[in-house]
């Protein structure tokens, strides 16, 4: 496959597959904790609940006792629900770490792939321009590896592409916004 397609599909690539890995694979979907601690800690909820009514409906030798019973019922509801909430929060923040950490080693490894593929054809040009048509003062680093005269090296290719497919996603993405 030539380079000038390579790099550019790779550049366009490592622009879109991190944020939409982020923003609509949602990659920690697939690790979902059980539901099982979900209908748990809601079986809690739900007997502490009915043991609250039973308390409130059940007939007490005074007052004081019926308060007494009724405050530790509500407690236990409260607790209940404590517990149900700080685990649903420990759960979106495990979700919230996967797909950044998916993300990152997303970009890494479309990062390492163009850097190995930019290394092993150092020396090739990538589009050697006609002669006359001069990219002075730049032509030394436009082809700095290469070697070749008036020609577009495999790194600055794949720099100009990471940075066109860049401004023109946050382009879109802003537009949309």
């Amino acid at each position: 496959m030539e380079l000038l397609p390579l790099i550019a599909l790779l550049s366009l690539i490592n622009t879109i597959l991190p944020d939409f890995i982020r923003n609509y694979l949602k990659v920690s979907r697939f690790w979902k904790t059980s539901r099982a601690d979900g209908r748990l800690w809601q079986s809690e909820i739900d007997a502490a609940r009915e043991e609250l009514e039973n308390v409130r409906n059940a007939e007490h030798s005074g007052e004081y006792v019926k308060a007494i019973k009724t405050l530790r019922a509500e407690r236990k509801v409260a607790d209940a629900e404590a517990k149900f909430k700080s685990a649903k929060k420990i759960d979106a923040f495990k979700e919230m770490g996967i797909d950044t950490v998916a993300y990152y080693v997303s970009k890494v490894l479309l990062a390492l792939v163009l850097i190995v593929v930019s290394i092993l054809n150092r020396s090739t040009p990538v589009i050697v321009i006609d002669l006359r048509i001069s990219l002075a003062p730049f032509t030394g680093l436009l082809s700095f590896p290469t070697g070749v005269y008036n020609a577009i090296s495999v790194p600055v290719w794949a720099f100009s592409c990471n940075v066109t497919f860049r401004l023109i996603y946050n382009m879109i993405m802003k537009r949309d916004a």
